[in-house]
């Protein structure tokens, strides 16, 4: 659970760069999870929902390497889905520093960029 408040779905926090960890929700009622955050449980239902930052360590399940420009990015880069650990939500996000022909699972972290408006705010990289 953290300090972090916000009013609305586009007010709320989705990166502490302090910490260095994902801000997202929790429901107190069934304890799913969201990131970014909800207003409202995808799972149950409820408008319970609480801030909760993430922990910033967790598997990669799957990735591709993406061959297409995109503001910011120059080819090639890969994205993937990241299973936080400790109970955290499936995230899709860049990673860094993977080898070609890694398998699945693999252990990876959460690096955030030095600078407010660099392209990612943060990646992963292998533990």
């Amino acid at each position: 659970m953290s300090a972090h408040e916000f009013t609305n779905t586009r007010d709320r926090p989705r990166l502490d760069r302090d910490s260095g960890r994902l801000v997202g929700t929790r429901c107190t009622e069934c304890g799913a999870v969201s990131w970014p955050g909800r207003a409202v449980c995808y799972r149950c239902g409820q408008a319970t929902m609480a801030i909760s930052e993430f922990a910033n360590r967790g598997r990669i399940l799957s990735y591709t390497t993406v061959w297409v420009a995109r503001p910011g990015l120059a080819p090639p880069y890969t994205l993937g889905q990241i299973q936080l650990d400790d109970d955290g939500p499936l995230v899709f996000g860049h990673i860094r520093e993977l080898g070609d022909g890694t398998r699945v699972p693999v252990p990876v972290r959460m690096v955030v960029a030095d600078t407010d408006d660099a392209v990612p705010p943060f990646w992963f990289e292998p533990a």
